[in-house]
């Protein structure tokens, strides 16, 4: 993130964050228009082990958030999906709604890339700041991998764990292949239908077992079309400076602690402690808050998955960043890619795994990895962790892969996406109810309900502008699940969750809809 205080017309005050190993510097605002009310966000992009080759390629997705003097919480700017500049040799996108650009490579190459003057045109007039107003930005950058469009199977086959489920091609035990984004039937006997077998048993039961037949519509994101997915699970220090962009009354409904009072008692807010907890260390002063002005949180391991959150806190930092969740049936895309199945598979691609040991090797500064850092690929089990903070609790976002590291033994994805097994839950759209079905991929808008909720109406549990039950899958298992049949991408025991509980497991990842254009760079 990159913080800058100016006037619209000369004056600037920037500080620096870092996060996810993307680094956005030296932001100001620049080319003022003031006939056509329009200015540009210029700031310089890095971030490393980029790549784009002939089957996927990483990107940077940007968002800024501005405010001025007389507002009371930071705004997503008005911009368009042209204007926009970024150095020759990389292309940018934009997707519906424009709250930000997608920038990556325009050819195949690999390595570490920065970027110096990349433009966003910012049409202020639009949202009613004037020409001389005092404006503070904040420019902020997730990573993304492509996942291109293409045909996939969800399920494995597998029988090994009986009653967990998972899709199948009708009422038979074999994969199904999804080959487009046409209307799907769920449940019945056909092989040419999606199937359950003995799905959610620890969950609300999906509403097609049993024979019963319903239609997914062909809205709903089933995976074929392309789309763009987090890199990594949401941060601990992301998800911090998403707290710290609100106002009192939305930050109430983000954390877990009562934080209406001068003296916040549980001062690590998202997990209503005094102490750490399962290694959530978003916390804020005990005194001093006041009671209607913003509290100023605080993270001391910003790079640290973040856990302990809800459907809501997934939706509403989703609709802020301009994301969306991702669906049950995506998430076995990102993992599998156009590969046949592997009975009892992990995102990583085979059915062998190595958990991690009990401890770190160097400080948890951002670059700490565990032993034995040449074979661990995941975290589970309850390991209790040895030197930096020490305790049970997830690490580091990425904390596998290391230069040098193949798919198998960075924990990767087929398409370059980590951590989708292990450290914490991925939460997904589920398929398994009619709240979850009405789900059609719509975007965030990055504006928020005065409540701090996600406010799309077909996002699963949306009700009167509050996001309250989540109707969601929990896939790819978490820091401290001891099943190995949880950790499977295909497995569906927790395959349709009705709760708005924080869990201390959960974590947060968003996907973006593929845009349907590009432009190349340095175009105005």
């Amino acid at each position: 993130m990159k913080t800058g205080l100016l006037f619209l017309i000369f004056f600037v005050f920037s500080v620096n964050t870092f996060s996810n190993n993307i680094r956005v510097t030296n932001a100001v605002l620049t080319g003022q228009n003031m006939s056509n009310n329009t200015t540009y966000v210029q700031f310089d992009l890095a971030w490393d082990n980029s790549w784009r080759d002939n089957i996927n390629w990483d990107a940077a997705w940007v968002f800024i958030k501005f405010k001025t003097t007389y507002d009371t919480a930071w705004r997503t700017p008005f911009i368009t999906n042209l204007g926009h500049s970024v150095p020759s040799g990389f292309v940018y996108e934009t997707p519906s709604p424009v709250t930000g650009l997608l920038i990556y490579r325009d050819a195949d190459g690999s390595g570490n890339v920065s970027l110096s003057g990349v433009k966003v045109l910012w049409r202020y007039g639009m949202d009613n700041v004037a020409d001389a107003d005092i404006v503070s930005i904040k420019v902020f950058a997730f990573e993304m991998v492509y996942v291109p469009q293409g045909q996939f199977w969800v399920g494995d086959g597998s029988t090994t764990y009986g009653n967990n489920g998972q899709f199948s091609a009708g009422s038979t035990t074999n994969p199904f292949l999804i080959s487009s984004e046409n209307q799907l039937t769920l449940g019945g006997t056909l092989t040419s239908s999606l199937g359950n077998r003995n799905a959610s048993v620890m969950s609300t039961p999906d509403d097609f077992n049993n024979g019963t037949t319903k239609t997914l519509p062909a809205a709903y994101p089933k995976g074929f079309n392309p789309f763009y997915c987090m890199k990594h699970e949401v941060s601990q220090g992301q998800y911090t400076e998403f707290l710290n962009s609100l106002t009192r009354w939305q930050q109430k409904n983000r954390v877990a602690a009562d934080i209406s009072k001068d003296t916040i008692n549980s001062f690590y807010v998202m997990t209503d402690t005094n102490i750490i907890y399962y290694r959530n260390v978003i916390r804020c002063p005990q005194y001093g808050n006041g009671t209607t002005a913003p509290v100023v949180f605080s993270c001391t391991r910003p790079d640290r998955a973040c856990n302990n959150v809800n459907w809501g806190d997934l939706c509403a930092f989703l609709d802020w960043a301009g994301l969306r969740p991702m669906t049950d049936l995506e998430y076995e895309k990102a993992c599998r890619g156009p590969l046949t199945p592997v009975i009892d598979e992990y995102a990583w691609g085979n059915a062998t795994y190595k958990r991690a040991n009990s401890f770190y090797v160097s400080p948890e500064n951002g670059t700490e990895y565990i032993s034995p850092n040449d074979t661990a690929n995941i975290l589970y089990g309850n390991i209790v962790l040895g030197n930096g903070d020490g305790g049970v609790g997830p690490v580091r976002c990425g904390i596998f892969a290391r230069t040098g590291t193949d798919r198998i033994k960075a924990g990767a994805t087929y398409y370059g996406i980590l951590d989708m097994c292990g450290n914490v839950h991925e939460l997904t759209t589920s398929v398994g109810s009619t709240q979850g079905r009405v789900f059609i991929g719509t975007h965030g808008d990055g504006i928020l309900s005065v409540n701090g909720c996600g406010n799309n109406s077909d996002w699963p549990g949306y009700i009167v502008n509050e996001i309250t039950l989540g109707y969601f899958s929990r896939k790819g298992a978490g820091f401290s699940s001891d099943g190995l049949q949880r950790v499977r991408i295909s497995d569906r025991f927790l395959g349709n969750m009705v709760n708005a509980t924080r869990y201390f497991q959960h974590g947060i990842r968003g996907v973006l809809t593929s845009p349907s254009t590009t432009i190349k760079g340095n175009k105005n």
